[in-house]
């Protein structure tokens, strides 16, 4: 059932991520360089109004898998109708407050050109209603998680992320500008809430409203308040940047950092949908008192999704340059191919938090993670204001990178064989530290070639080809267990036949 959710939860990230990244040349040709940065602009500003949120979904969705797991199905309701009614108001409060700030962000922050600030402050004012659409949304999503069914979730986010883009290119090209942009984003967001509505209530369980007993809202804002301090950090982590870059060096400069950032993280984030199911699984296996059954499958996640990541990371290495040649231009290559690959460097190494990370938390030790995702998401932010100061949109990527390594690797100590009940040996001989030598060793012998023929793009595929032929001869052999393999062999005997 693992392997089914994880597939499902990437497929829900996947097909979205491809036709996002379909329509980012035409949103630049539509909107122009200077549109396309304060879209983008308007997303992290209003990402940054998530820090209102104490991360109750987080809890949410450890307490919902426990109950649903012991059969608990009034505090399961209870759990439910707490989020939601917090989910509402905090909405609501984050509407209103980006509602009225949004003149004075742009008037004392952003550097917009004249006949740009109208259209801006519009787009600003109406992302409002879309942060409190967001927020419903984003909850609601939490319940099928829950139930580990992450095939019902993945359909809901792969329509509407599908759909979500789509509209906005729809908007663009119609001649609508920024502000029709947003329109249709909200527009979308409407209607994926309605229909969340509507899926849980095909699921047989108790949802009548109920208020809480004080034991489950002290379960759930306890967790949370430790929780809070990962989505704090969480928040600096994907907005923290871009409004760095985009107050410090512009908008222009802003799509130039953006495009190749947002590659990175789409392409590396759809391994962090594998590895995520791993939380509501561990919370039903603490439910259910059998934390024995948590160690090979916490080992074998953290093999593979390390391995994934840098097979990626090699592809990326290989091809970035080329990708954003013919994805959105030639004036993308010499900036902005660092910059992928020092990002896509940084978010490897922020992925091999991930899987500790949700363990840890699933277990009931929020407030380590949290610590650790604060330290990281502050230290990001100095990093990045730094080395945007001395080089641009490649300092920025520089010092985002410094401060992976800084936290990353102390976090993977401090926590094993501590609070996640499998040793650091362990988990470096068996799961992530295997895939890290093999992988990097592959990459390590494969790079050269790239320098040493001519370029083009037959000569960028031959070398790509041969790069995921070779990682994926080495995964079957040295990562993938001997159960599994056997299993692969013997499904693939059954296709040929």
């Amino acid at each position: 059932m693992l392997l089914r959710n994880s597939l499902w939860n990437l497929s829900g990230s996947a097909i979205p991520m491809v036709v996002a990244l379909a329509t980012v040349p035409l949103l630049i040709h539509s909107l122009g360089v200077e549109g396309f940065g304060i879209v983008t602009l308007v997303g992290s500003v209003i990402g940054y109004f998530g820090v209102l949120d104490i991360n109750l979904s987080a809890g949410s969705i450890k307490y919902l898998a426990e109950h649903h797991a012991a059969n608990d199905r009034e505090r399961f309701a209870e759990t439910f109708w707490f989020g939601i009614l917090f989910y509402g108001v905090l909405g609501l409060l984050g509407a209103f407050g980006i509602y009225f700030a949004a003149e004075m962000l742009v008037a004392r922050f952003f550097e917009v050109s004249p006949e740009m600030k109208a259209a801006t402050i519009t787009s600003f004012q109406l992302a409002g209603l879309g942060f409190a659409l967001t927020q419903a949304q984003n909850y609601l999503l939490v319940v099928p998680q829950a139930l580990q069914r992450y095939d019902r979730s993945a359909q809901s986010e792969a329509f509407f992320g599908v759909l979500v883009n789509l509209a906005s290119v729809a908007a663009a090209m119609g001649g609508a500008g920024i502000v029709g942009v947003i329109i249709a984003r909200v527009s979308v967001s409407a209607l994926n809430v309605l229909y969340l509505i509507w899926l849980i209530r095909s699921f047989d369980i108790n949802m009548e409203m109920r208020w809480p007993r004080p034991d489950v809202r002290k379960a759930l804002t306890s967790f949370s308040a430790y929780a809070y301090l990962s989505k704090i950090a969480s928040t600096l982590h994907q907005h923290a940047d871009k409004v760095i870059v985009g107050a410090i060096a512009g908008p222009v400069a802003l799509t130039f950092y953006t495009v190749p950032v947002t590659l990175a993280g789409r392409i590396l984030g759809l391994t962090y949908r594998l590895s995520s199911v791993i939380y509501p699984r561990a919370s039903a296996l603490a439910g259910a008192g059998k934390i024995n059954e948590l160690r090979p499958v916490y080992l074998g996640v953290t093999r593979y999704v390390t391995y994934i990541n840098l097979a990626a990371l090699g592809v990326i290495v290989l091809a970035g340059d080329e990708f954003l040649r013919r994805w959105v231009g030639e004036e993308f290559i010499s900036q902005g191919y660092p910059v992928l690959v020092l990002m896509t460097v940084a978010l490897l190494v922020d992925s091999l938090t991930n899987v500790p990370s949700m363990v840890n938390d699933a277990l009931g030790h929020p407030r380590v993670t949290g610590r650790f995702a604060l330290a990281n998401g502050l230290c990001g932010v100095g990093m990045v204001y730094i080395g945007t100061h001395l080089g641009g949109i490649i300092g920025a990527a520089t010092g985002h990178l410094i401060s992976s390594l800084a936290l990353g690797v102390g976090f993977l100590i401090f926590v094993h064989g501590r609070t996640v009940p499998i040793s650091f040996k362990e988990s470096l001989s068996s799961g992530f530290g295997r895939s890290l030598a093999i992988g990097a060793l592959i990459i390590c012998v494969l790079v050269p070639m790239k320098w040493m023929i001519p370029g083009g793009l037959l000569s960028t595929v031959a070398i790509v080809s041969t790069a995921l032929v070779t990682l994926a001869l080495a995964g079957l052999f040295f990562i993938v267990g001997v159960d599994e393999r056997a299993a692969m062999l013997s499904m693939a005997r059954r296709f040929r036949s």
